[in-house]
């Protein structure tokens, strides 16, 4: 009965968390607020989507020309294109291969989120006739299971569960516990497009409304009408942070300025610090140079203690709410592509761009077809790898820089500044784009970890100096020769 006629104790916070529970109640108590009224009702429609295009899929399924289900929906006819499951454990530990914290990691929210929505459908399907058959069944836990995506079809589930068997029609009532395997497949959806202005559009006014909704007081009623946003610029700020390196910083600017022939599209800024006289008579020199092609600001740092994080900082507070900023290193080559992609992948108000990052090996563990190579823009195993814990670059708006709290300017020196703002940005209402960008290639250089480093800094720098070094085949090469 109270699974029916739901009363949630917990006021006044009734409702703002999961809302699972309530996929069977038929009303709901106590609801003060209209934003979560809208919440339940956007949840309501969600589910009654969700069956619609159940219902779809099965009728499409009784069609003359439709092929017979079946387990296999992908022959692979090489090693290449066969699939491999990840085996998920009664302990929420997923094993898997050839992807990211691979051997073994915690389930991520999504694969957690979608299994307890396969199980809660497929026990509803279950029960649907459960007055008539006299029985019921009632999940209990999943004790293993195997997950599997096929990109054309869709998501393949075998789970091992221990589930109640209960009948309840005298004189044969029983409860039983038992252990049965079920095979599901979860099928994609037709394709649907969109056009590019649209989607913008759609993430923007959907975001907008989320930081509205938690600026309000509880008490106060949201606006949910479409609001006019401000326009969005696509000339891309690159801000740059340098301390010396003169001979680096030739080289950033010569592929800066030979890499694109639309230079009026992006502008760069400058951090300035001061370093050693000839350091600093080099760089000015080569900015002389530069501000004949390209357009260039330089803020200068003065004898301030480097940070890259109030460099940074000090680069987008020059700079107007509606600017493009894309933050990069000395050390980093791109091509024209990547500043398109930049532009694509970074929405004003509602999505941030944190692209992963090429990095190369030192060049002394290359092997001899690499060193052939004229240009940083090759991937091979040997020659680098893509940082997938590395966050320095990141483009995104100067406004969402602000909304989502601003850099950390009291670190100093090497690191850290860049996962602070990731993190930032995770909690923030704003999307997170994370993806390979192959036109982008830290070129290899020597890493020095200073003693005086705070523990974590010296920690993670030590760890990015020898994850640099080089592959692991070459590693294993260079044990074949002194053993």
């Amino acid at each position: 009965m109270r699974t029916l006629f739901h009363n949630n104790q917990t006021v006044p916070h009734a409702y703002e968390g999961g809302i699972s529970e309530l996929r069977r109640a038929i009303t709901l108590h106590p609801i003060k607020r209209p934003s979560i009224m809208r919440r339940m009702h956007a949840h309501n429609r969600a589910l009654r989507l969700t069956a619609l295009r159940s219902r779809r899929v099965a009728l499409i399924g009784d069609l003359p020309m439709t092929k017979t289900p079946s387990l296999t929906r992908h022959i692979a006819n090489t090693t290449r294109d066969l699939r491999h499951w990840d085996f998920i454990s009664s302990n929420s530990i997923l094993f898997c291969t050839g992807q990211v914290n691979c051997p073994r990691h915690t389930v991520d929210l999504s694969i957690r989120t979608a299994i307890g929505d396969v199980v809660t459908q497929l026990f509803d399907e279950f029960n649907s006739n459960a007055r008539q058959r006299g029985r019921m069944l009632q999940f209990q836990n999943i004790q293993y299971g195997y997950v599997r995506v096929e990109p054309r079809f869709g998501v393949d589930y075998v789970l091992d569960m221990v589930l109640w068997f209960k009948k309840f029609r005298p004189p044969h009532r029983a409860t039983l516990s038992v252990r049965r395997h079920a095979y599901v497949q979860q099928t994609f959806g037709s394709l649907e497009m969109t056009s590019d202005a649209a989607l913008r559009e759609t993430l923007r006014q959907r975001t907008d409304k989320v930081i509205r909704l938690r600026k309000v007081n509880s008490s106060e009623e949201v606006d949910w009408s479409k609001v006019a946003l401000p326009p969005q610029q696509s000339h891309i700020f690159i801000i740059l942070p340098l301390s010396g390196r003169a001979d680096t910083f030739r080289r950033f600017t010569d592929h800066l300025r030979n890499m694109c022939q639309d230079r009026n599209r992006f502008s760069l800024v400058v951090v300035l610090f001061t370093s050693s006289p000839e350091e600093d008579s080099a760089i000015s020199a080569t900015l002389r140079e530069l501000r004949s092609d390209i357009d260039v600001q330089v803020i200068e740092m003065g004898q301030a203690l480097f940070s890259r994080g109030l460099a940074l900082a000090r680069g987008a507070a020059a700079l107007t709410p509606d600017a493009l900023m894309f933050f990069t290193d000395v050390d980093m080559l791109f091509t024209c592509e990547t500043l398109d992609r930049i532009r694509l992948n970074t929405v004003r108000g509602a999505q941030v761009y944190f692209p992963i990052v090429f990095s190369e090996y030192s060049p002394e563990m290359w092997s001899d077809n690499d060193r052939l190579l004229s240009d940083a823009f090759h991937y091979g195993r040997r020659r680098g790898y893509f940082r997938h814990f590395g966050f320095g670059l990141v483009s995104l708006y100067r406004a969402d820089l602000d909304l989502v709290g601003g850099l950390n300017v009291n670190i100093k020196g090497w690191g850290m500044e860049d996962v602070d703002l990731f993190e930032k940005c995770v909690r923030s209402p704003l999307r997170v784009l994370r993806a390979p960008d192959p036109g982008l290639v830290h070129i290899y250089h020597t890493v020095r970890c200073a003693d005086s480093m705070p523990e974590a800094q010296y920690t993670m720098c030590i760890g990015s100096k020898a994850a640099s070094l080089a592959s692991l085949d070459s590693l294993v090469d260079q044990i074949s020769v002194y053993s």
